[in-house]
């Protein structure tokens, strides 16, 4: 009997992530990018760089999930380790939350030498937030 049980408990771990009632790949692997990017930075700007992400892939010229945006080279460095702080703001703008408008496309290093593209939306921490005009 109690083999009975360990294997229907087995199965139930396996099964659960993939009916969705576990955290998924997606919002790790944000929390994951998140923390790469923003370690040491403001929960806003944490918000602000997902909402990047999610942006793009409601925009229709970047991949249509999280993965393909995030898998996009030389996009988005992605590490293994995530903090709470990452993780929650993974976890908020997964569920809809959004802190930039819909054309915030673009992000880069504020003090990068490169030119910037698109229209200067918002500068928050260490990085600025732009159109993708």
């Amino acid at each position: 009997m109690k083999r009975v049980v360990a294997v229907i408990l087995l199965l139930g771990l396996m099964i659960l992530p993939r009916l969705g009632l576990m955290e998924g790949e997606d919002t790790i692997r944000l929390a994951q990018t998140l923390y790469t990017l923003g370690k040491g930075e403001r929960y806003e700007t944490l918000l602000d760089l997902g909402t990047v992400v999610m942006n793009r892939v409601e925009s229709p010229w970047y991949p249509d999930t999280v993965m393909g945006v995030l898998r996009q080279p030389h996009q988005f460095p992605c590490g293994t380790l995530y903090d709470e702080a990452s993780y929650q703001a993974a976890r908020a703008v997964m569920m809809g939350r959004r802190t930039l408008p819909a054309d915030a496309v673009n992000y880069r290093a504020a003090d990068a030498a490169a030119q910037p593209a698109g229209e200067l939306i918002r500068v928050s921490g260490n990085y600025e937030f732009r159109t993708g005009k």
